[in-house]
């Protein structure tokens, strides 16, 4: 299968942290990956295409869709997973024009606005790092039924310094 990590990619956190986990896991099952994001500082076995997804601006959101789009035809995605806001935006609207799989992980409490409490750009199943955020999907947006979300702990490897 060709994953397809979409993130924002300005600064290191959890998300990519964990992201790194399951790529590692990905490959090892035989899996092609590859990232779209600004930056991705975790040395992984996967193509990293750099496309500025943290920059919000219109024309630029615009753009990033433009450049999912051409990426998931070109290397044949089966599957994309987004994980982070501006991440679940751009994709939700690549994998609509193109039909592909697609999926989000929240890995931390969403900053809520008219559209993402109104407008579900995260897929129809959304993996939840805890029963917190889950909570606050379900109570403060009107988009998700409770068994489209479900918690998956963040994996991440910890490898033994001994």
């Amino acid at each position: 299968m060709n994953i397809l990590h979409v993130l924002s990619g300005d600064l290191v956190t959890g998300s990519e942290t964990s992201t790194a986990a399951l790529i590692h896991r990905q490959g090892q099952k035989g899996h092609q990956v590859f990232i779209a994001a600004g930056s991705f500082s975790q040395s992984v076995k996967a193509k990293l295409i750099k496309i500025p997804i943290y920059n919000r601006r219109f024309f630029s959101r615009i753009s990033n869709v433009r450049a999912l789009v051409h990426l998931i035809r070109a290397e044949k995605i089966d599957l994309v997973h987004a994980h982070s806001r501006a991440a679940s935006w751009v994709s939700h609207w690549a994998c609509r024009f193109t039909r592909t799989g697609y999926l989000s992980t929240l890995h931390g409490r969403q900053h809520l606005h008219f559209s993402n409490r109104n407008f579900n750009v995260y897929g129809p199943r959304c993996a939840v790092v805890c029963e917190n955020i889950r909570e606050q999907m379900l109570e403060e947006t009107g988009v998700f039924e409770p068994e489209q979300l479900v918690v998956v702990r963040n994996g991440i490897e910890l490898k033994s310094a001994y």
